[in-house]
């Protein structure tokens, strides 16, 4: 009679702690524009055909991350020089779009908005997805700058980090290029936070981390970092996406509603990095298939203790 109640004990606390863990979980929907960012482009300066791209990442609420990049080369030779740099936001957008037709339109959790004429972008989510990151890189030495809107990017929970890399990372290919030199060439580079007085540095024949080490010195709340803001995406297509260079400048809290650069150093390129709160995601849980499998073993392992301890009485 005893082992048969510690049977049913066992079984109704495999229930009672299945029912627990399998709670329905009220999901909370991203409202549409939660999270964005604005990018106001320039004309490039680089008379070859530079890199530009960027990628943008996002989650479908408490679920999958996807990512597209747009990809472009741009050239000051090509371009009208009385040109308005909004022809080269439409070239940005379109470069975008055409990278998303690979996903499944349910998938697609960002939308990229263009003002007529004008030369900004925005990048912003879908309602029920949330950005997580975006990615710039620029190497055509055009000024760039970005805000989320009329909020400080602090207020939004967005971290930025800007990552000074050399323009030969991208343009080597073994074989057909000369000699890549480990050094900048010639020029500077400027950072204006909301309009303030511009942090200039000078990059003539200095590593990327040297010039980095003076940007941090001289912006305020910035720090530099040899870890990443989050992690680099590297493929075999180094031209795009090339490993971390063990260095970067980052604002973790940075009580400003804009960031412009601008880079006139023909051998330098720039990465700047956006990191959302990402706050609709939660902790990923053991498949329930396991989760009730040790149960069972747990039950079995309580029954057999009980008819033990009870034969052992009976004896």
């Amino acid at each position: 009679m005893k082992l048969i109640k510690s049977a049913h004990l066992a079984a109704a606390l495999t229930l009672f702690s299945a029912g627990a863990m399998f709670q329905p979980v009220l999901a909370v929907t991203t409202p549409a524009d939660q999270d964005k960012l604005r990018i106001h482009t320039g004309l490039p300066k680089k008379a070859s055909d530079s890199l530009f791209s960027y990628t943008a990442e996002w989650r479908i609420d408490d679920g999958e991350l996807y990512r597209t990049t747009g990809l472009s080369f741009l050239n000051s030779a090509k371009v009208d020089p009385n040109a308005s740099p909004s022809v080269i936001t439409k070239k940005l957008v379109t470069a975008m779009k055409d990278g998303m037709i690979q996903l499944d339109p349910n998938w697609r959790g960002i939308n990229l908005t263009q003002p007529q004429d004008q030369a900004e972008l925005t990048i912003a989510n879908k309602k029920g997805y949330s950005l997580t990151t975006v990615t710039v890189r620029d190497y055509s030495n055009q000024q760039l700058r970005f805000d989320v809107g009329d909020k400080n990017f602090n207020a939004d929970g967005v971290q930025v980090a800007i990552d000074v890399v050399l323009a030969a990372d991208v343009e080597y290919l073994d074989g057909f290029s000369s000699k890549r030199s480990p050094l900048a060439s010639q020029g500077e580079i400027e950072i204006v936070i909301d309009g303030s007085k511009p942090v200039q540095v000078k990059t003539d024949g200095k590593t990327t981390k040297q010039i980095e080490e003076e940007i941090s010195k001289q912006l305020a709340g910035a720090k530099l970092s040899e870890f990443p803001l989050y992690p680099n995406l590297s493929n075999s297509d180094t031209r795009n996406n090339k490993p971390f260079d063990n260095s970067e400048v980052q604002l973790l809290n940075l009580a400003a509603k804009s960031v412009s650069i601008n880079v006139t150093d023909p051998a330098v390129g720039v990465l700047t990095k956006f990191k959302f709160k990402d706050d609709n995601h939660s902790v990923k849980v053991v498949e329930p298939r396991f989760m009730l499998a040790a149960l069972g073993v747990a039950s079995g392992l309580l029954i057999g203790f009980y008819w033990f301890r009870n034969r052992k009485k009976s004896l």
